[in-house]
């Protein structure tokens, strides 16, 4: 005998429907306020300097713009991340609102989702500028080599898994303290790291590099912007995105006990 469905659609229906609800809250929280501009500005100044910078050092060279690109928006994205996210929780558990927030008629599915597509989607409106930077400077110097469009979308996409992964990381350690500097150092240290795997690759003995080069997430994005597909860092970053949004999904329940 089937178990009924009904309940268990319902169940969907009501998450999604408290999902959309709190996204909305949170866009407009962000949006609201002078420091979302602010971050947006820095970030899009910091990334095209920095990708101008690199073009210039590397003219009359045979490489391509869309590396030089994604170079500069991964090094800055770890920081991005990090001044979206320590706020998420952290914040809230500042203030008093997260027990407001709670009592309502909200789960915490629909709470810690609502957060993370809320981060998201800022992160991606932050980044999204920054690509149009390689048409620009080609516009305005018809000496260099056009964009090509499919290294662009295949770095673009690596660059959207990236970021599901590390904002994921960002909403858990924001919802782990209460002190907004304390979560932006335990953010920016855990995001850090696989992307300090590459710089490390220069130290390590010649035989582990095949096995550390799997977790550099510069390597993964350079590897799509080449052409070369692979599944292994696509089942990576969801496989830690839906481990981290778990696991905040269990600690805020958790709250219920405290």
């Amino acid at each position: 005998m089937l178990l009924p469905r009904a309940p268990v659609r319902r169940q969907w229906r009501i998450i999604m429907r408290n999902f959309w609800i709190l996204l909305k809250r949170e866009l407009a929280a962000v949006f609201l306020t002078p420091v979302a501009y602010v971050t947006m500005a820095v970030f899009f100044s910091a990334s095209a300097w920095t990708f101008l910078a690199t073009v210039k050092v590397k003219v009359g060279t045979a490489e391509y713009l869309e590396p030089q690109l994604f170079s500069a928006i991964l090094l800055w994205l770890p920081m991005l991340i990090t001044v979206i996210c320590m706020r998420l929780f952290a914040e809230e558990k500042r203030t008093g609102t997260i027990e407001t927030l709670m009592t309502t008629a909200v789960g915490e599915t629909s709470v810690v989702l609502a957060k993370y597509a809320g981060a998201l989607l800022f992160c991606w409106i932050c980044v999204v500028p920054v690509v149009a930077v390689p048409y620009i400077l080609v516009e305005a110097s018809p000496g260099l080599e056009r964009v090509d469009q499919y290294a662009l979308i295949g770095g673009g996409a690596m660059v959207v898994l990236i970021s599901f992964c590390c904002t994921s990381i960002g909403v858990l350690t924001s919802l782990l303290t209460r002190n907004q500097i304390v979560a932006a150092l335990c953010c920016f240290w855990a995001i850090l790291a696989p992307f300090m795997v590459h710089p490390l690759m220069t130290v390590i003995p010649f035989f582990r590099q095949a096995t550390i080069e799997r977790f550099s997430m510069f390597q993964h994005v350079m590897l799509f912007v080449s052409g070369t597909l692979s599944l292994q860092p696509v089942v990576l970053y969801l496989s830690v995105t839906v481990l981290m949004l778990f696991s905040a999904i269990r600690v805020l329940e958790s709250r219920r006990w405290l």
